[in-house]
């Protein structure tokens, strides 16, 4: 069977939701019924993450951390409110940026009323998990309730109280600055470090498995925006999904303490690890550069991709810079990324080596990120490993320490790079089309702590497989970066949002 072809795919999904309710309970036999656009949405872009009934129960949930909210619990993180239970512009707000510091991208590029329309789906998530303990807890008890006023009770729990109060911000004083540090090592420092950097030992604090890391301020991996209301509201209101307390202070208390945390950020942290989808205008050149070192390359747009880590470190790579350029033929790629280590050489515990990926989709497919495709909507990766663990195979025993027959020094063995491009149709089609790719050029070196790659193809399609650039309509790319120290599998990596390829005719 031929995939689509991914030049001329355009895919429109129907999605039905599954609904279950019943008089006195909730019903054990799903029946179809037309999705709300909300369902629809939420089904696509967020249920690999957060599971179709909000549980975070997800194959995919287990490989994240921070581990992905569950709904159904009715804990959010960015409030407004009194009672810690979110308005709809908070969670359009946390849909627009994302969540820094976790694998929840910016969904900005939807439109206002897909936003809302994923919030109020959020919402009755929360409010059916909430019903269902309540009808589960009233069972138990014996108490004579129906799931229909279960639900009623649980909208009333989840309903937005009223908001805090936000005042205007204050001039920034020597005076105010005192008085809000005082207060910022009363409040906030025993999580946050007297620096705001965050303690260290922060990660082993939760004990519900999703990591909530009190955040570093200075680095700009901050869950909300940095606004004066902003600020204020996560003093005020808390964080309850990330267990940070309101704290009680009076309103020049609150101004001061709010001056004192705004003066610990630094003006470009603000948005520095936000996820927004990024534009990338190839520039057309006469000729393409050369060398990985071609002076050429500084005279093209450079763009910063922030990059999300799927299992979160803080050595793991947090960017990458990508250059681009064609000459009516071929396109080149060159990206650049910090690594501290040089993992090309086979050793006793390889399992993966250092590598880079960009993946490719039709931008009328609107593809799901973590997806990788699927059968229905292929995408084309170009991936590069500084080895291949395949070519590990019947070696490794040769390179353990405790080896006594043949005398193998560690880093002998060269297994080979290995470049290609494939069509993947899901995560499951991933392993069993490596090495079954096409050729593809890439040019790699590593130094002082630093890869540098760039990836060539012609921009015609070589197969059905590929994605074709001739053509006018922009295409959609996202990036993976594998550091071989410390990703064990390759499902363990920093990705980027997608992004818009736009090429210059």
């Amino acid at each position: 069977m031929t995939r689509p072809n991914l030049r001329c795919a355009v895919v429109a999904t129907t999605i039905a939701l599954v609904v279950a309710t019943c008089a006195t309970g909730p019903s054990t036999t799903a029946t179809a019924a037309p999705a709300s656009r909300g369902a629809e949405l939420y089904t696509r872009h967020c249920a690999v993450c957060h599971g179709d009934a909000g549980d975070a129960d997800t194959i995919t949930a287990q490989l994240l951390l921070p581990r992905p909210t569950a709904f159904r619990l009715g804990l959010f993180k960015l409030v407004s409110t009194q009672n810690g239970m979110p308005t709809d512009d908070d969670l359009v707000a946390t849909l627009r940026r994302g969540m820094p510091g976790s694998t929840m991208m910016s969904w900005s590029w939807l439109p206002e009323e897909d936003l809302r329309a994923l919030a109020q789906e959020v919402r009755r998530l929360a409010a059916r998990g909430r019903a269902e303990s309540i009808f589960a807890t009233a069972q138990a008890t014996g108490r004579t309730t129906t799931f229909a006023a279960a639900v009623a009770e649980a909208e009333r729990e989840l309903a937005p109280g009223p908001a805090v109060e936000v005042g205007q911000p204050i001039e920034v004083t020597d005076q105010n600055l005192a008085a809000g540090e005082r207060l910022y090592a009363q409040h906030c420092a025993g999580c946050h470090g007297s620096d705001g950097r965050g303690l260290p030992q922060g990660a082993d604090w939760p004990t519900d498995g999703t990591w909530l890391w009190p955040r570093d301020f200075t680095a700009g991996y901050l869950r909300g925006d940095t606004t004066w209301r902003d600020l204020t509201c996560r003093v005020r209101a808390g964080m309850p999904g990330a267990h940070m307390p309101p704290v009680r202070l009076s309103a020049a208390e609150t101004d001061s303490l709010v001056s004192f945390v705004k003066s610990l950020i630094p003006e470009e942290a603000t948005a520095h690890h936000t996820q927004w989808r990024r534009t990338l205008r190839v520039q057309r050149t006469q000729t393409l550069p050369a060398r990985l070192d071609d002076a050429a390359w500084t005279r093209l747009e450079r763009l910063r991709l922030p990059l999300a880590p799927l299992w979160w470190r803080p050595e793991a790579p947090a960017e990458l810079w990508l250059t681009a350029a064609h000459d009516g033929t071929d396109v080149v790629l060159r990206l650049e990324w910090a690594d501290a280590t040089h993992d090309a050489e086979a050793q006793p515990t390889s399992t993966i080596s250092d590598g880079a990926a960009i993946q490719f989709a039709a931008a009328t497919l609107d593809p799901p990120l973590f997806a990788m495709g699927s059968p229905q909507q292929p995408v084309n990766v170009w991936r590069w490993h500084a080895f291949d663990p395949k070519d590990l195979a019947g070696i490794a025993d040769l390179l353990s320490p405790t080896h006594t027959g043949l005398d193998v020094p560690l880093g002998a063995v060269q297994p080979r790079p290995r470049a290609e491009s494939l069509a993947f149709e899901g995560p499951a089609s991933a392993r069993a089309a490596t090495g079954t790719g096409l050729p593809l050029q890439v040019a790699t070196e590593w130094a002082a702590g630093r890869w540098t790659a760039t990836f060539r193809r012609s921009l015609r399609a070589r197969s059905d497989q590929e994605v074709d650039l001739t053509g006018t309509t922009p295409v959609l790319f996202a990036f993976a970066i594998w550091d071989g120290r410390i990703d064990h599998h390759a499902g363990s990596k920093a990705i980027t949002t997608w992004h818009v390829l736009a090429l210059e005719r």
